[in-house]
């Protein structure tokens, strides 16, 4: 335990290794201020990032969507998309060790609480307002009616010409409160 930090000098880890970093940090750059019980008609904020390691320049779009308890994030192991509509989307180039970060904010505009259900009709999402149709049934164990608000990482694929989901996406779980 105590070698650990020399090894790691000693070892290099695999050359030529290609990939991208997705990531959300809270409104002052740390995991610990990410917002979690979320009220209607409160602004929260967060910042996205995206890290290229992919030996080269890349064109990535992230896609922001949300989904309550019961419908399906992205598998990872299938390496597939979430079936879900987009909601909002950036677009960045970003150069081969280059980080891109933006900040994302978000307020639930319309939210409604009825017989053991929360629906969610309307979002805004950096300063544009969205419908959306999402319900959550309360989860008795964990307390609350909760929702992801997740980005799916895509890369364009140059030599097929289209953008393809690149395997990256990452969540907020989010419990909406009164």
């Amino acid at each position: 335990m105590f070698a650990s930090p020399t090894i790691s000098l000693l070892i290099e880890p695999p050359a030529n290794q290609e990939f991208t970093e997705l990531y959300i940090l809270g409104p002052n750059h740390t995991f610990e201020d990410i917002p979690f019980n979320i009220k209607a008609k409160v602004n929260y904020s967060v910042y996205l990032g995206v890290v290229n390691h992919m030996e080269a320049s890349s064109y990535y779009t992230s896609f922001v969507k949300i989904t309550n308890q019961t419908d399906s994030l992205p598998n990872a192991n299938l390496g597939t998309p979430s079936q879900l509509p987009a909601l909002y989307e950036f677009k960045s180039f970003i150069s081969d060790g280059g980080i891109w970060e933006v900040p994302l904010t978000f307020r639930v505009n319309e939210l409604a609480f009825v017989d053991g259900t929360s629906r969610i009709s309307s979002i805004t999402i950096n300063g544009i307002e969205l419908s959306v149709n999402q319900t959550s049934e309360w989860n008795s164990d964990k307390t609350g009616y909760y929702y992801n608000l997740f980005v799916e990482l895509w890369i364009y694929n140059s030599s097929l010409g289209i953008s393809q989901f690149h395997n990256r996406f990452v969540s907020l779980l989010l419990n909406m409160t009164q």
